[in-house]
């Protein structure tokens, strides 16, 4: 950098992608998948609601449990990776794998 220049800023924009309710503002797909907009899962926090759950397991739903934990998903995920842990799924498992599985759940 040279004498003088500074570094930009960078600031996050939290309003970016939402629509007046709060909710993601991304476009679904034919088929209904909410998933490349970032879906209604997450507008639970947005809207102070209670955080989904599975109710066959009765288990919350968080990344760990969609990704590697709920009984629900067990045969679709078998088909994209067969690994037990975070680590082992972010270390030895193509990412293109895990966008495959999540494509596949859709709208969950």
């Amino acid at each position: 950098m040279l004498k003088g220049q500074t570094t930009p800023r960078i600031t996050p924009n939290l309003g970016e992608g939402l629509n007046k309710s709060g909710e993601g503002a991304g476009k679904k797909t034919g088929d209904g998948n909410v998933w490349a907009s970032g879906g209604p899962h997450l507008s639970y926090l947005l809207k102070n609601e209670e955080q989904p759950f599975g109710y066959a397991c009765d288990s919350l739903y968080t990344v760990r449990h969609i990704l590697i934990e709920c009984p629900d998903f067990q045969i679709t995920r078998r088909k994209y990776f067969n690994v037990t842990d975070m680590y082992r799924l972010f270390r030895e498992v193509h990412s293109s794998r895990i966008v495959g599985y999540l494509k596949e759940l859709g709208n969950i």
